[in-house]
């Protein structure tokens, strides 16, 4: 029974293929032990990795007696010691999941080095209740509920190599059945016997009284992990969809998404958009709670301008115009392309000969015309925002290009006798606050002419009875 449950499970639900190597994950307790003889009964090329965990007094016994088995059966075999007590106490880590942490490193190092199709572990059917279980108590969603899948690629160690559990439907009993059938004895871990464990506590109480409530409740919460698991994959298919109208870039420090067409979607993909890109960023986070993305959806649905707030595992969110960025801590905000200042600092002349430059391959170009013909409104209207008029007898000369100042005001078009503050014009043009200091002005002596891009001074507006003009563009190189 055990071997068919295994060769079913292996070839059909972890797609593997028994020629190409296998690492396997060996501990020396009962499920590893009999995953490792049953692949290899069913003619399975193994490499069997074990590490020693250092946690405990015997754990130097646990591997010798691994690879004492692995040379029996003449399979090749790997080991390493970890001080995993050393390596929580210097990461921050609990036991538990620096225990996770290293072993997983050292599996897939060894499946690199073996050139392995994949890397088995030995979860069974009790483990899956357990986990899920687990994930229940803590407020998992859809896809915490449906447990662990036989084969699944996890980022944070491969891109390519997948993580497979081929003894995911067979129960405990089953596999001490089969060991007792060959007489194999497997190490004892004493520890999961300790009830300060939470996995232990599940196992050795809540279980058993669950049990008294309905004596199948294993099977029926097996049963509903496979079907969540089923909605849940047409759900992802779903989001997956919806991540890919939504998404516009990413490095290794942000995730930019299209916000209009972000919050336009059903809340559920929502949920599932947001997790993914926290994921992109920390592919070595287990689990994003409920409150972290509510807090990012609340965020996104309802800010009206542009800002930004701490997310979780040192992320943040933010808005950018139209723009939802999850970055991390240390990332500058995008600059979105603009047409900026190379520095804040920066006070240059602009003249014909004197184009400035800006950054991403931006030139702010003056050039001097004489009245044109035709209605000035009309031409006004087919007039692009990265170009401006000016009256240029009514200018001082030479025009200068600088940053914002401290206190600065000017008097924008369609203002005449009223002066604002440029951070009030700032805020009302939804400028993002951290390219403010670099947006360009272009200033006639003390006053400022032109704030590049949005709106000319009323000052220096171009009328009737304007004889020259100062043509002003913002021009990107290679266009």
């Amino acid at each position: 029974m055990f071997l068919d449950l295994l060769a079913q499970a292996a070839e059909e639900n972890c797609q593997l293929d028994p020629s190409e190597t296998l690492l396997v994950g060996v501990s020396g307790g009962g499920d590893s032990v009999a995953l490792m003889i049953g692949l290899h009964t069913l003619g399975f090329n193994l490499v069997v990795a074990h590490l020693d965990h250092g946690l405990r007094s015997e754990s130097s016994q646990d591997a010798d007696y691994v690879e004492s088995l692995a040379q029996r059966y003449r399979i090749p075999f790997v080991r390493e010691r970890i001080d995993v007590g050393y390596f929580a106490k210097k990461n921050g880590q609990s036991l538990e999941e620096a225990a996770r942490h290293v072993r997983y490193k050292f599996l897939y190092n060894q499946a690199r080095a073996n050139k392995a199709q994949a890397v088995a572990v030995a979860h069974q059917a009790n483990d899956q209740v357990e986990t899920i279980l687990m994930h229940f108590i803590r407020g998992a969603a859809l896809a915490g509920l449906s447990g662990m899948a036989y084969r699944q690629v996890l980022p944070m160690w491969d891109s390519k190599i997948p993580l497979v559990r081929p003894l995911l439907g067979v129960w405990r009993e089953v596999i001490d059945e089969y060991l007792a059938a060959l007489d194999v004895t497997p190490c004892i871990d004493q520890s999961n016997q300790d009830t300060t464990y939470f996995r232990n506590r599940l196992r050795h109480e809540l279980i058993p009284d669950l049990v008294t409530y309905n004596p199948a409740i294993r099977q029926a919460i097996l049963r509903m992990s496979t079907v969540l698991r089923e909605e849940d994959q047409f759900l992802q298919g779903l989001a997956d969809e919806a991540w890919g109208n939504c998404f516009l870039s990413k490095n290794d420090k942000f995730v930019e998404l299209h916000l209009l067409k972000f919050v336009q979607m059903e809340k559920t993909l929502q949920r599932r958009v947001l997790r993914h890109a926290i994921t992109m960023l920390r592919p070595d986070i287990r689990d994003v709670g409920f409150n972290v993305v509510e807090q990012g959806l609340v965020f996104a649905t309802e800010h009206s301008k542009n800002g930004q707030i701490d997310l979780v595992a040192r992320l943040n969110i933010a808005i950018l115009g139209n723009i939802l960025i999850i970055k991390t801590w240390d990332a500058d905000l995008p600059d979105l392309n603009k047409p900026l200042l190379l520095m804040s600092s920066t006070k240059e002349k602009l003249d014909a000969n004197h184009p400035v430059q800006l950054r991403h391959g931006w030139q702010l170009i003056a050039e001097t015309i004489q009245h044109p013909s035709g209605d000035f409104r009309e031409l006004f209207k087919e007039m692009d925002l990265n170009e401006a008029w000016l009256d240029y007898d009514r200018l001082i000369l030479p025009l200068t290009v600088r940053g914002r100042q401290r206190g600065d005001s000017w008097q924008p078009l369609g203002m005449s006798g009223h002066s604002q503050k440029l951070q009030d014009f700032f805020i009302n043009e939804k400028v993002p606050e951290h390219i403010r200091d670099i947006w360009p002005l272009v200033c006639s002596g003390k006053e400022i002419a032109w704030v590049c891009g949005l709106r000319p001074s009323e000052t220096y507006k171009v009328t009737e009875k304007t004889q020259h003009i100062m043509q002003l563009r913002l021009v990107k190189v290679g266009d």
